[in-house]
């Protein structure tokens, strides 16, 4: 108890109780000035308290206000750490790509292994920190966004991939196609739940841990729909845990969501079942999404090599643009640069390619602008671009934000050489 709280609602709220029963006894016993007099005080500590009560419930707010403002710079900082490390973090790992290839001697080789190595090191600590912020909740709508189950499922997992410590845990997306429904609403909302489940399911345990996802339609209300998940492990595990004042971040999430959970332990496994609610999107003549933009309007596509690939290459960063061209340039047939999205708009125009490498935060005009221009022009030809966005952004939502606009895929500074020829010949 606060000093404030004694003195100015405790003690004012006793001595207007104090006056009350003073009133009441002698109006008991006959008197009548005395009564009216107490109560008539009585009103005085009691307006107090109540004027501080008013007083602290305002200071509180502004409490609450300026501790979500700091939590925001908190996030903000973070992102522009993760952003800025990640650029020259690019370079050293393409560059440590190319070495390895190069090294003549044995010497040669070990000192290039040796920089691969602290590398690596280097980009699990930011991966580390990149899962720590995924974790972290404001409870503000990221925005009515379009998005398929399956893929958000996927890309958590893969987050979940970062941490260092859940290399050992297996998890599986038992996908029964339900992954393909496509729904509106905010899809960082599902992917917080289940990192936070997740976590639980993994920590804790010194075994290999698996843990299985499964998604399901289970009714619709109100025009939502009930989509309910279930999370088994062979690691009997408390996930929430029964009747808890303070609920994890996943429990709230799921309240919020207008949903409900029941998990149990059998034996040498535990389960998670909860549902949220979903509204499915409506059927509509311009898609956001690029895998499904040209839908309709192209037949079978020509499948290409890579060595026949004309691609575009859209980079704002001298340093990242060269290193990025050094190492695709012996694979592909033609590689053009541009270095903000009005080039890359204007080159789009005029020359014709496999495929567009976009980088998100660039002057004149930003990747996410660039591709949904680039798709607006698409809506008129029967043609269809792949983009991939190439980004330092790596936090929870970029990858939404990125699908949104019209691209393909995404791939996050540092960037593995050989996912990115994997994402490159899966879309071409």
């Amino acid at each position: 108890m606060t000093r404030r709280t004694r003195d100015r609602i405790l003690l004012p709220v006793a001595s207007a109780l104090l006056l009350v029963i003073i009133a009441l006894s002698t109006a008991i016993a006959g008197l009548v000035w005395v009564p009216l007099v107490a109560g008539i005080l009585a009103l005085v500590p009691l307006g107090m308290a109540v004027h501080e009560i008013r007083q602290l419930i305002a200071d509180s707010r502004s409490i609450i206000d300026e501790m979500s403002s700091i939590a925001e710079r908190n996030e903000d900082v973070i992102n522009s750490f993760s952003h800025k490390i990640r650029e020259p973090l690019n370079n050293l790992v393409l560059l440590g790509s190319m070495l390895s290839e190069t090294a003549a001697s044995a010497r040669q080789q070990e000192l290039v292994e040796t920089f691969v190595a602290s590398t690596g090191t280097m980009v699990d600590v930011v991966n580390d920190l990149t899962m720590e912020t995924a974790g972290n909740i404001t409870f503000e709508k990221k925005g009515d966004i379009r998005f398929r189950l399956g893929p958000i499922i996927q890309d958590t997992i893969g987050l979940m991939k970062l941490n260092r410590s859940h290399e050992q845990s297996l998890i599986l997306y038992d996908d029964k196609g339900e992954g393909e429904t496509e729904y509106n609403g905010d899809p960082i909302i599902i992917k917080q739940i289940l990192i936070d489940l997740l976590g639980a399911a993994i920590s804790g345990s010194s075994g290999k841990v698996t843990v299985k996802i499964q998604a399901r339609e289970a009714g619709e209300r109100d025009g939502m729909q009930k989509v309910e998940f279930t999370l088994s492990t062979n690691n009997p595990v408390v996930f929430i845990g029964e009747g808890r004042q303070s609920l994890p971040l996943s429990g709230r999430l799921i309240r919020n969501s207008g949903g409900n959970w029941k998990e149990a332990t059998a034996g040498s496994g535990s389960y998670f079942v909860f549902h949220i609610n979903l509204r499915r999107a409506d059927k509509v003549k311009h898609p956001a999404a690029a895998s499904t933009l040209m839908q309709g309007l192209t037949g079978e596509k020509e499948r290409k090599e890579l060595k026949e690939l004309s691609i575009l290459l859209v980079e704002d960063n001298p340093i990242n643009l060269r290193i990025t061209q050094l190492m695709l340039e012996p694979l592909v047939r033609r590689i053009e640069t541009a270095r903000n999205g009005k080039e890359a708009l204007d080159m789009f125009g005029t020359s014709k390619y496999d495929l567009i490498l976009m980088d998100v935060q660039m002057p004149v005009m930003n990747g996410l602008m660039a591709a949904d221009k680039i798709r607006g022009l698409e809506m008129s030809t029967r043609m269809h671009v792949p983009i991939i966005a190439i980004t330092a952004n790596a936090m929870l939502g970029d990858r939404e934000q990125c699908l949104a606009v019209g691209m393909d895929d995404y791939i996050s500074k540092p960037i593995d050489p050989e996912l990115l020829i994997e994402k490159i010949t899966a879309l071409v």
